[in-house]
């Protein structure tokens, strides 16, 4: 499992949770490891849906050989 993100125009972040394995599994990231800090708002950017808010991580099922990408940006 690999979380992999990148910086967006908005100064949002993209990220990438990977599934390398061969059955789905729950992909975790912390915002610590992103550098961020408090309340982040968490959209699913291949289904257009916002997933909510969250604390401070963030954690998905992703299917055997998949990825999740999902859109994080401040909570107001």
């Amino acid at each position: 499992m690999r979380v992999g993100e990148v910086v967006l125009e908005d100064s949002s972040l993209a990220v990438g949770l990977f599934n390398l394995g061969p059955v789905p599994a729950e992909v975790e990231v912390r915002w610590s490891v992103l550098g961020l800090s408090g309340p982040q708002r968490v959209r699913d950017l291949w289904r257009q849906r916002d997933l909510g808010r969250f604390e401070d991580r963030f954690a998905a099922t992703v299917p055997a050989h998949g990825v999740v990408l999902v859109r994080m940006f401040p909570a107001e």
